[in-house]
């Protein structure tokens, strides 16, 4: 019995140091700056919950409109992006920091639906920091403003700067004023004349985008995540102190029995 007691103060400790690593708890930062209609957002597997005017954003969070509705999320860095209806969004990982924007990285995906984006101040010292995954091909983003619609094909057009398309057969960049297709993950973009983009395709609400980089406001998470909690320093204090508790109590007991 004593035996079991003092390995399960080992457990504790150990416990206390897992939950103490950078899952344990996640500072936004990006928020919905605009929201209209039936948008919701869930963290991970979690359960998809109704998104708010306001709210904050925390890595491995997706976001979906519904029918007529979309919705405008702003980050950190500046960057902003408009999600329209029937679209589905997710942020991989986001990183950035004024004093270090070297060590920026912001990784989306784009499940399905269509996306206008500003990059912000992400890409100003590495122009590889910002990607936007897609089932067909991975979208670089060189410090631009661009359009991107997944109805396979994928479709993009750049308004601004330079998009790289990437998939297994190669990369092809395109500049201001063009549109490119990728109809499937083994074919290299195709770039096109607009007049050859589906009717729908490309168009996207009316909402003015601004890659003014500011804080992210105080507000609850997107989906019912959590920020914040019990931090590391915490966490392995409180370890410690029941893992000690547990053995002194051991000892007692082993002292006493020896008596």
């Amino acid at each position: 019995m004593l035996q079991d007691l003092k390995f399960l103060a080992l457990i504790v400790g150990f416990a206390a140091f897992a939950v103490s690593g950078p899952s344990f708890a996640q500072n936004p930062q990006g928020y919905v700056q605009e929201v209209s209609g039936n948008v919701t957002g869930q963290v991970g597997s979690g359960s998809a919950l109704k998104v708010d005017k306001g709210q904050t954003l925390i890595n491995n969070t997706t976001i979906t409109t519904g029918p007529g509705s979309y919705v405008v999320l702003k980050f950190e860095d500046g960057t902003a992006v408009l999600l329209k209806e029937n679209t589905s969004f997710q942020v991989q990982n986001y990183t950035y920091s004024a004093k270090a924007p070297e060590n920026a990285n912001a990784i989306f995906n784009l499940l399905r639906g269509g996306l206008r984006m500003i990059t912000g101040l992400v890409t100003s010292r590495n122009r590889n920091a910002l990607k936007v995954g897609t089932p067909l091909a991975t979208i670089g983003i060189r410090g631009t403003e661009f359009i991107a619609e997944l109805v396979n094909p994928l479709f993009i057009q750049v308004i601004n700067g330079t998009v790289v398309a990437t998939n297994s057969a190669g990369a092809v960049a395109f500049t201001a004023g063009q549109a490119a297709v990728v109809a499937n993950s083994t074919t290299l973009a195709n770039i096109i004349p607009l007049n050859q983009v589906p009717a729908g395709a490309l168009q996207m609400p009316n909402y003015p985008l601004t890659a003014a980089p500011g804080p992210v406001p105080s507000g609850s998470v997107v989906g019912g995540g959590a920020t914040g909690g019990v931090g590391a320093g915490t966490a392995v204090a409180i370890g410690v102190a029941v893992g000690a508790a547990i053995l002194i109590s051991t000892d007692n007991q082993s002292s006493t029995s020896h008596h």
